[in-house]
């Protein structure tokens, strides 16, 4: 994880672009889990936070490279009753905490479309009533699809996020079916964008 972050720092800071900016954001992530990639949402939803920084490249007038740093709660974070002999996917409560890197592209400026993969480290992990095991594996990757608009300096965020990799396996006992289960999110970001950084080649 040192050497992604050690990566990262040295990419940004080696480029020469002129209109390059860096902002700071916080917002809501309305968290849930899905059964394979897109698939059925599984479990309560439930509210988390996310607060990080970014930095964008413009690479033309209408294309910017925008990486993040975001952590992010996830999972589902409200807990469920759990009745003896009735377990299912809805007693799946697993508080996450992550810390993200989306690799997301910028398109258009006032009003603009936002798309890119994502690389995540797990921090944390917290189950409630129901243990079904540890979570899979420490990095998880995703997708990133958003859409966004400023005003002046600040900017407001709306987009969505699945999860490529699985978080837990489930076993349903009654038909011995496996369930993938994967991160899902829905955010919502409001930023700030400081004064552009420019350079010197």
């Amino acid at each position: 994880m040192r050497n992604i972050l050690t990566f990262v720092i040295v990419l940004i800071t080696s480029l020469s672009f002129s209109q390059n900016k860096f902002g700071v954001f916080t917002g809501a992530n309305y968290s849930y889990f899905t059964d394979g990639f897109a698939g059925q949402v599984l479990g309560k939803d439930s509210i988390g936070l996310q607060i990080g920084a970014l930095y964008e490249i413009s690479l033309n007038d209408k294309i910017s490279f925008r990486p993040k740093i975001i952590f992010s709660q996830q999972g589902d974070r409200t807990k469920t009753e759990y009745k003896y002999g009735s377990i299912d996917l809805s007693n799946i409560d697993y508080k996450l905490n992550y810390l993200n890197f989306p690799m997301d592209f910028k398109f258009w400026n006032k009003i603009y479309f936002i798309a890119g993969p994502q690389i995540g480290f797990l921090i944390t992990e917290k189950y409630e009533e129901v243990f079904i095991g540890k979570v899979e594996s420490n990095i998880e990757l995703g997708l990133n699809l958003g859409t966004g608009f400023k005003i002046n300096k600040v900017f407001f965020e709306f987009g969505i996020y699945q999860g490529v990799s699985t978080v837990l396996n489930y076993k349903y006992q009654s038909t011995a079916k496996i369930v993938d289960v994967r991160n899902g999110l829905t955010k919502f970001t409001v930023g700030y964008n400081f004064i552009p950084i420019t350079f010197v080649k």
